[in-house]
């Protein structure tokens, strides 16, 4: 493996984290909302019943 595709493969990888941490930030905030401090006599909350409401 050449330096530049070992830095391609990096930049790939830093790239996907980025996505991954965009796109997964807010919704993962919302579900551990709901799911710690939910009233004990509601149901679980799982993520269809999140993203059907």
């Amino acid at each position: 493996m050449t330096l530049k595709e070992a830095k391609q493969r990096l930049q790939q990888l830093f790239k996907g984290g980025h996505f991954a941490i965009w796109w997964g930030f807010i919704p993962l905030v919302i579900y551990l909302g709901f799911k710690r401090d939910a009233d004990p006599r509601m149901p679980e909350p799982t993520v269809l019943s999140l993203l059907w409401e």
